[in-house]
């Protein structure tokens, strides 16, 4: 796991309650995470976002925005193949998608 890595995560899902993301993680590595109120507070100084989720909201959030927030190089790792892999690295960022090779799913 991330955490045992001492990775630092910003969590945000728009459908888990807080309290559920919190019960999931290990207690003892409290600050070693946050969870955030919203996509755009999670990326701030971010190194990479990944999407586990196929929520609407992250096929229609401001990723010019999100990308101005991170830290570079801003990596995109897509878990659902929902994103627009085109527009992401017009933006600038470095896609990664789940099982699609080269473009192709």
């Amino acid at each position: 796991m991330l955490l045992d890595q001492g990775a630092q995560l910003a969590i945000y899902d728009p459908m888990v309650p807080e309290s559920q993301v919190r019960e999931k993680l290990d207690a003892g590595k409290d600050g070693s995470y946050v969870v955030c109120a919203d996509a755009v507070t999670a990326a701030v100084d971010a190194q990479a976002i990944v999407v586990l989720t196929p929520w609407p909201e992250f096929r229609s959030a401001n990723w010019h925005i999100v990308f101005d927030m991170m830290g570079r190089p801003a990596r995109v790792f897509d878990g659902h193949n929902v994103l627009d892999r085109q527009l992401l690295e017009h933006i600038g960022f470095v896609v990664t998608t789940v099982g699609v090779r080269n473009g192709v799913v």
